[in-house]
């Protein structure tokens, strides 16, 4: 990080951080000036309010207000002159109320407790965590589109999470963080999901719909803060955004599938369903606040689940390079933290159990967890494949790779030239030229010659390692169309016999995948050594393209990755205006008897 930069990055972390201290400590004062958490939520009928809605974990539900009671006086007010009853349908903050049931009036005073200062502090920890994980990934990530917008929906769910109990107690503050977040939600899920430079007419239409969605929710949250307004857009801004989040959730979802199902050719980067993973962290807030079910939950519960989300997206990030963070880490403390989120997954859901009948948490915990299995299973394969040291299973699929890469061109060449002579000789009627059957196996001989070069080239002890590099050079040329220009430092020679030959087949595996999958007519080869380790880089003008099944790829770059891996060496591979392959090779590698 250049001084400009690490000055700016400096400054931001500052603001930032001031910036949360000073709304978390605004929010504190109103938590702890504020605690009672009441969890009545009203509906008007007509001239009446009545009690539509009470929170497990609120004193309401703990002192004797119950579904449908008329709500007569609040505090000895008229229910008509409470402000929060009458711009957010809830009912919090009160000493006491005055409800109407059978015919009577009753009155019902209600008790102190502190679970707003409680789950306050919760999400107060949570959001501080995520703030310095944020800081710390930003310190070397270049800014580019992708990760700006992670930034911003970082910041933005970070506010959200302090804003949740505020919100609750009717703070506008904490309600216009929580619809601009509900708002903003849908358009950085589709940013993340959409990878593409071009967007279909089905797409523009959502990212408009979803943009003006969130200036009429805006718009409408600024004229509740300077008039009352009427009971219908209470409701909506109230409820209504819910339904409307969900609904956009459910068409980013179905065009997910969509076009996962038509681009059959396309690799996906990541088979991470993050519409899916949106679609059912909110599950909990719908069934639990939005959708008359019956069922009540503590709302700090319900909230946790919208977490989920981010997971994902800063899964697809990386794995997009949009964030230079790698997964650099011992496979040892991935299983500590896999094992820390699922048992914490599995105390949320323990706790769903309790206000949610048993199938209904099955079936969500079945969704769940089979939305979070393309996630696990890239986390753990990406961390393997980055770690410094061996194992049996890495070893085992190098080798199982690589017997299939020969046993495919064994059957794709060799072996078709022979049944072709076979059939030939079957026919009766035909004699078989002289020359035919000596041209055809030429043919095979050459084959097989040029497999074994491949799995074992005999010239590396004769001539060196730089000069096989070199004829391989010329070979290539003399086989395509392609200009190659080489810098070979000869301090290579410096690696075993075997390691020199793994050296070959990939630097002819580079080459190959340049032409063939690249159309590259120019290759540009440079080796260069220092004192623990050599850098082999190939860089060509072609784009590259990795072909999941080619019978050219003898030994494919994931072949090559894991023995590297063996060899404690590193593959990068980038395709901005170019492509370029870097192959780190220390000389102090740990297992190269094994290649």
């Amino acid at each position: 990080m250049n001084k400009s930069r690490r000055k700016t990055w400096i400054q931001l972390s500052i603001l930032l951080l001031m910036v949360f201290i000073a709304v978390s400590a605004y929010f504190f004062w109103l938590v702890t000036s504020q605690s009672n958490y009441l969890g009545i939520g009203g509906r008007k009928e007509g001239n009446t309010w009545v009690v539509t809605k009470l929170q497990a974990d609120g004193a309401a539900n703990s002192s004797g207000v119950k579904i449908n009671d008329e709500l007569k006086f609040i505090d000895k007010q008229s229910v008509n002159e409470n402000r929060l009853l009458n711009n957010w349908l809830i009912v919090e903050q009160a000493k006491s109320v005055v409800v109407a049931r059978d015919g009577e009036l009753h009155t019902i005073l209600f008790s102190k407790n502190n679970r707003n200062f409680k789950v306050f502090c919760i999400f107060f920890i949570i959001g501080l965590v995520y703030l310095l994980f944020l800081i710390g990934l930003s310190k070397k990530q270049l800014a580019n589109n992708s990760s700006k917008r992670f930034y911003q929906f970082s910041v933005l769910a970070i506010f959200t999470l302090l804003s949740v109990v505020p919100s609750s107690m009717g703070n506008y503050l904490g309600r216009l963080i929580i619809i601009l977040f509900i708002s903003a939600f849908p358009f950085y899920v589709y940013t993340f999901l959409d990878k593409s430079k071009s967007t279909n007419i089905i797409s523009s239409k959502i990212v408009r719909f979803i943009g003006l969605v969130g200036l009429v929710n805006i718009s409408l949250m600024l004229i509740v803060y300077c008039v009352q307004v009427s009971v219908v857009l209470t409701e909506y801004l109230s409820v209504g955004v819910f339904y409307l989040l969900g609904f956009i959730l459910i068409i980013l979802s179905i065009s997910d599938l969509q076009k996962r199902f038509s681009s059959k050719t396309r690799k996906e980067v990541t088979q991470v369903n993050l519409s899916l993973i949106s679609l059912l962290s909110f599950v909990p807030l719908f069934l639990f606040y939005i959708l008359p079910t019956g069922w009540v939950a503590p709302f700090y519960l319900v909230v946790i689940f919208t977490i989920f989300p981010i997971f994902g997206v800063i899964h697809l990030l990386i794995l997009s390079r949009f964030l230079r963070y790698r997964y650099r880490m011992n496979q040892a403390l991935l299983y500590f933290i896999l094992a820390f989120i699922l048992s914490f997954t599995i105390i949320l859901v323990s706790l769903l159990g309790r206000y949610v009948p048993l199938a209904i948490l099955l079936c969500y915990v079945f969704l769940l967890i089979y939305s979070f299995f393309p996630l696990v299973g890239e986390l753990i394969l990406t961390v393997k494949r980055n770690k410094e040291y061996s194992d049996p299973v890495s070893l085992f699929v190098a080798v199982e790779d690589e017997r299939e890469s020969i046993s495919t061109y064994i059957h794709d060449t060799v072996i078709q030239d022979v049944i072709y002579l076979m059939k030939i000789a079957e026919e009766k009627e035909s004699s078989i030229a002289k020359e035919v059957i000596i041209q055809e196996l030429d043919e095979v001989i050459f084959n097989l010659r040029e497999l074994c070069s491949d799995i074992y080239p005999l010239m590396i002890k004769e001539i060196g390692l730089t000069n096989t590099i070199v004829s391989m050079i010329e070979q290539t040329m003399k086989k395509y169309s392609v200009g190659i220009t080489y810098s070979i430092d000869t301090k290579v020679e410096h690696y075993p016999v075997k390691v020199n030959n793994f050296i070959l087949r990939s630097l002819k595996e580079f080459m190959n995948n340049s032409i063939l999958h690249g159309k590259a007519d120019e290759i540009e080869l440079i080796i260069t050594c220092k004192d623990e380790f050599c850098e082999f880089k190939v860089l060509d003008n072609g784009k590259y393209v990795q072909k999941k099944a080619d019978t050219h790829a003898h030994f494919g770059l994931e072949v090559i990755k894991e023995k590297l891996i063996l060899l404690g060496g590193e593959l990068l591979i980038e395709t901005n205006d170019q492509t370029i392959i870097t192959m780190t090779l220390p000389y102090d590698y740990l297992k190269g008897e094994m290649i």
